[in-house]
């Protein structure tokens, strides 16, 4: 476990002075980087293995209405792990000890040369073996999409600035790629409320990502990210208001 303090810079705020949920997602990707490290599984570790950590799930959720710049802490948990996957929880506080946004996420670990994953290491399964009590159920990242085809798409062009250690659009991108894509003024003067996000297939710099927008319930979107040089679904998110 760990407890992380991020100073929010100016660059990080949106129009409104408020702290977007990808900020947070950024804030939960490098804290997750110090507690793996400090477990003996950071990406120095494993990369000397040709290995590395990827994310194939998130789950977040908002806990605030008008998060304002402030200094947030993230904590961070190892919770769970099976064969090939360990669930990982967190919580984003605010000034006070507030909490401000909450989630889970999913990883697994992947031979980069081999392009396949491999076992969990025991010292993660021991201990670790079973859920506790008390965690919010995984969502359903497998729902279909409400309709054939999106009401909306937005284009988008990935960038060498974009991509990660393992050269690869860095995961939080994604969410922001899928919040802006849904039309202004379905989300104006709304709050984000729950976001889900799934993770098919890496994409890297200079591809065109085709976002797919399909309305749901209420203030709720799916949304569909997909690469045009092969039609492959890249992520899926789903993004809700209130």
């Amino acid at each position: 476990m760990i407890e992380q303090i991020f100073p929010v810079r100016y660059d990080e705020l949106d129009v409104h002075a408020h702290i977007p949920a990808a900020t947070f997602l950024k804030y939960f990707q490098q804290a997750a980087a110090q507690d793996s490290a400090q477990m003996g599984f950071g990406w120095e570790d494993l990369i000397k293995d040709h290995q590395a950590w990827i994310l194939t799930h998130l789950q977040a959720r908002a806990l605030q209405a008008a998060i304002v710049r402030q200094d947030v802490t993230v904590k961070t948990w190892h919770v769970f792990s099976d064969r090939l996957l360990s669930r990982r929880q967190f919580v984003v506080y605010g000034a006070n000890k507030t909490p401000l946004f909450e989630g889970s996420s999913w990883w697994a670990i992947m031979d980069v040369q081999k392009r396949r994953l491999v076992r969990t290491p025991q010292h993660l399964l021991d201990d670790h073996s079973h859920l506790p009590q008390g965690l919010e159920p995984e969502e359903n990242f497998k729902a279909p999409l409400p309709a054939q085809q999106p009401a909306y798409t937005q284009e988008i062009l990935t960038r060498e600035e974009d991509l990660d250690l393992n050269g690869h659009i860095n995961n939080t991108h994604y969410a922001a790629w899928a919040i802006q894509s849904v039309p202004l003024q379905a989300r104006a003067g709304k709050q984000l409320d729950r976001l889900l996000i799934s993770f098919k297939s890496e994409c890297r710099a200079g591809e065109k990502i085709s976002v797919g927008v399909y309305p749901c319930e209420p203030n709720a979107f799916w949304l569909t990210l997909v690469r045009q040089s092969d039609g492959k679904e890249a992520s899926r998110v789903y993004a809700r208001w209130k």
